[in-house]
């Protein structure tokens, strides 16, 4: 893809969740030029593949255990195509649409900001550090702009939440109720092939 070229909001939201993604499993630091992810859940690796094919670039994915004593399944990611696309500028797009104060807003700019939140709980739910027991859902993050951005997609989605820092990881915690329901629906829609 030529760098000068403008990017579709499709290809936005595709690249900021694929940056969610990779932020949230912190196999990318936002210099997206590795060509192997790996994360610790399928579901993530699936809906990544699915991400980078949309776009058309070469993904596979494998599966494979590793541990000692504590077995555990790796899904890995590998797209050779990554590090040619604009990523970083589809980050920075999205950021702006999603976090910056806009004045006026067309239907369409407010449809794609909720795409845009859409799209930063999904990748958080899939392989941010969720609680594993009972309560609400509560997302743990290590970097405060991924706190900042969960919880402004949280008020574009109505969901109410609270952000409160705890040994230097960021946990965004939602209110019991409807929206809680419906982040947590976000992870669990079938993704296309």
């Amino acid at each position: 893809m030529l760098v000068d070229t403008v990017l579709h909001s499709t290809a936005v939201t595709a690249g900021f969740e694929i940056g969610m993604l990779l932020r949230c499993a912190r196999t990318g630091s936002g210099r997206h030029g590795r060509t192997v992810m790996e994360f610790s859940r399928q579901g993530a690796a699936t809906r990544l593949t699915a991400l980078l094919t949309g776009l058309s670039l070469d993904a596979h994915r494998d599966e494979y255990a590793a541990g000692g004593w504590h077995r555990y399944e790796v899904h890995r990611v590998m797209s050779t195509g990554l590090s040619d696309w604009p990523l970083s500028r589809a980050w920075a797009a999205a950021y702006e649409r999603l976090c910056g104060s806009t004045g006026y807003q067309s239907t369409r700019q407010r449809q794609h900001r909720v795409e845009l939140a859409e799209a930063a709980w999904r990748a958080a739910v899939l392989c941010g550090g969720t609680r594993r027991r009972g309560g609400p859902l509560a997302v743990r993050v290590s970097d405060p702009d991924l706190g900042l951005i969960l919880v402004r997609a949280a008020r574009v989605l109505d969901a109410p939440v609270s952000l409160r820092s705890v040994g230097g990881r960021h946990i965004v915690e939602v209110t019991t109720g409807r929206a809680e329901v419906t982040l947590r629906q976000l992870a669990a829609v079938p993704v296309a092939s």
